[in-house]
């Protein structure tokens, strides 16, 4: 098992995450990573500016923790798109691997924002595309 001091030792600059905010949520959605449903995601605006979520940034690896607090993977940030929850495209939705529709997307991120107590239709987000370089 990969430790997280040897894993930010070898990516100098990784800010550490997690795709979910439940121990259920982050295995299923590292889940959809590993098996490459999913390759993209989408941070609160709100959540960078409260220091909860690391702002992304392209070209730079970061370190997705499992539902055990251990690195699970690392990824690569490859594309950003600033847009709001109204604003979101079926084709980014559909990226994350998460949804079989725009609709049902909305609806999940429509809860889980609302869980962090930070949902609005016109919240800005920051959609993410990304590249897994390595996996534990």
């Amino acid at each position: 098992m990969a430790e997280l001091d040897d894993v930010l030792a070898r990516y100098p600059g990784a800010q550490t995450f997690a795709f979910g905010d439940t121990p259920g949520l982050i295995a299923e959605l590292t889940a959809l990573v590993r098996s490459g449903a999913k390759r993209a995601t989408c941070t609160a605006l709100a959540d960078v500016e409260a220091g909860r979520e690391p702002m992304p940034v392209i070209g730079r690896r970061d370190i997705a923790l499992g539902p055990d607090g251990r690195p699970a993977l690392v990824i690569e940030t490859k594309e950003l798109v600033r847009t709001t929850w109204a604003g979101m495209t079926e084709e980014m939705a559909l990226a994350e691997g998460e949804d079989d529709t725009l609709e049902s997307w909305k609806t999940g991120h429509r809860r889980y924002y609302e869980r962090q107590g930070i949902f609005a239709e016109d919240m800005t987000l920051i959609w993410e595309r990304f590249d897994v370089v390595e996996a534990f």
